[in-house]
């Protein structure tokens, strides 16, 4: 399209200034026409809207009719379509990406290859942030005295927050491609592909964009719904947004992937891991999708309006606005592991050294027999002791008061003190279980990545407390709870009520139980470990 600047400026009588504000055209000219506008003191059109619609009585279809078939003439009169014989680039593009069979195939492949490439970049960035933890760990302990004090610092400080900054990287990559995706123009083509998806189940359109915000953090994406008219259509979307996958499950993900899955491949070419990320992000999508088609025929049913989007031009992406949204997402990642995560660090590494338990005689205590594995030396005594120190803490009791829930899951009381401190938020768990299993503490004795810890964690008898069948129950587990705080505030505060977030607490907690025990029950039955 072809504006007439000039002629629409005079139509309209009040100042026109053309904008990209993606690159940040035409900005200086409309500050100073704004500040020109309020140094004369008119800030209203100085044409008048046209006799006929003044004569018209407010709110009446003649009035409407009026206006708008003056928005059509002013149209017509300042903007020209050029139009070209030939499609244009984006619409030869788009004649295969959003096509009804190849569309859903290509944005497949696109987020395969997406988390093919976070597991491949991501490895070596991960070790040496892990390292660099490790070692500020093991100079701490060689320049400070035994005590408690030092153990906060490296059990509960480092040990905590270290696990979890360790997958920056990844969560970093992550957003890296989606901001790539989003300013090239091609997730308009994916919510385009969405739309047909979810209006089979009956979501409005306009929810693919919340919930496509709602992988990187379900709370801007339970905020986004507010661009939905429908209450019902807007509820329906905000009681299935936390089942996307976040950016804060995805360390969870990987931790299981890392001890139990890795180093294998589909196909000889791609990671089994991408695989199962993938595979987890979808099935957070088809959950989503079935919960919602059924609360829209039930609570909240009311048919679905029509749903309009531009899809704009496919553009190189800028690079200052992928580096913004980068330094953005990272601020907020590293904000959130210097306070709550901290927090619950410090929190949870008083639980396991409060009480403190007097120390064992060599051999005895039912924590140790736990920790051995067969056919491996007797513990060292400070090994043992720390054993039963966890075991015996306000967190081992808690453990082992829900152990009896969440043993047909797979779960031992380890994983239960992890599953408790988690639904503060997410990520914790690996904070959780690197201070539980004592994570790096001394490496003559101990496993030196919480990767290791979890392989050889052993149960008394002998048996791995954590197979791959034990980690895929949690990893759906973790995928369809509702495990944040931060969500259930933001859905108190959007729903002005408190009835909606408690049933979403509820069914997702439900949901999350049966699928985490058909999981873990049935892959034992088929004969998996």
């Amino acid at each position: 399209m072809k504006i007439d600047v000039e002629k629409l400026r005079t139509s309209l009588g009040v100042p026109v200034v053309p904008v990209v504000a993606k690159q940040h055209r035409g900005l200086d000219d409309l500050a100073w026409a704004v500040l020109v506008l309020l140094k004369s003191g008119s800030t209203r059109p100085s044409s008048p809207a046209g006799e006929n619609e003044k004569s018209a009585p407010a709110g009446s279809q003649t009035k409407l009719i009026q206006r708008y078939a003056r928005i059509e003439r002013i149209v017509s009169e300042t903007v020209e379509t050029v139009s070209e014989d030939k499609p244009n680039v984006s619409e030869r593009i788009d004649r295969v990406v959003t096509h009804k069979i190849l569309g859903p195939v290509i944005l497949l492949l696109v987020m395969l290859l997406v988390f093919q490439a976070i597991f491949s970049w991501a490895s070596l960035p991960m070790t040496l942030i892990d390292n660099v933890f490790s070692a500020l760990a093991a100079t701490i302990r060689a320049h400070l005295a035994a005590g408690i004090f030092t153990d906060l610092l490296t059990d509960g400080i480092i040990a905590g927050v270290g696990g979890v900054v360790a997958f920056l990287p990844q969560i970093l990559l992550l957003f890296l491609f989606i901001s790539l995706l989003e300013d090239s123009g091609y997730m308009a083509r994916a919510a385009f592909l969405m739309d047909r998806l979810m209006r089979a189940f009956g979501l409005h359109g306009k929810a693919f964009v919340p919930l496509l915000s709602s992988f990187a953090c379900a709370v801007p994406g339970i905020m986004a719904t507010r661009t939905i008219e429908n209450p019902k259509d807007r509820i329906a979307t905000i009681m299935i947004a936390p089942f996307m996958s976040c950016s804060a499950r995805l360390p969870v993900y990987t931790l299981i992937i890392a001890a139990f899955f890795s180093g294998r491949t589909v196909l000889g070419v791609l990671s089994l891991g991408a695989v199962i990320i993938l595979a987890m992000y979808l099935l957070g999508v088809a959950v989503a999708i079935i919960v919602a088609s059924i609360l829209k025929r039930t609570i909240l049913n009311a048919p679905p309006p029509p749903f309009v989007m531009e899809l704009p031009p496919y553009r190189v992406p800028d690079i200052g606005n992928v580096a913004h949204a980068l330094f953005t997402r990272c601020s907020v990642f590293l904000k959130r592991a210097g306070t709550v995560i901290l927090s619950i660090s410090i929190l949870l590494w008083a639980l396991t050294a409060f009480p403190r338990s007097a120390p064992l005689p060599l051999g005895e205590g039912e924590g140790v027999r736990e920790l051995q594995a067969p056919q491996t030396p007797t513990p060292s005594l400070p090994q043992k002791e720390r054993a039963t120190q966890i075991e015996s803490s306000f967190a081992g009791r808690a453990g082992r008061l829900i152990e009896p829930a969440i043993r047909p899951l797979g779960f031992d009381w380890k994983i239960g003190i992890g599953l408790i401190s988690s639904f503060a938020a997410r990520e914790t768990i690996i904070s959780t279980l690197s201070i539980v299993y004592n994570v790096g503490e001394n490496p003559d004795t101990k496993s030196s990545s919480l990767v290791e810890a979890l392989r050889n964690a052993r149960r008394a008898d002998g048996s791995a407390i954590w197979t791959p069948l034990t980690g895929i129950s949690l990893m759906i587990f973790f995928l369809l709870a509702c495990q944040c705080m931060s969500t259930v505030a933001i859905v108190r505060r959007e729903t002005n009520s408190w009835r909606w977030p408690l049933f979403m607490i509820g069914y997702m907690m439900i949901l999350a139980y049966v699928a985490s025990f058909v999981t873990f029950q049935g892959g034992r039955l088929l004969g998996f470990v």
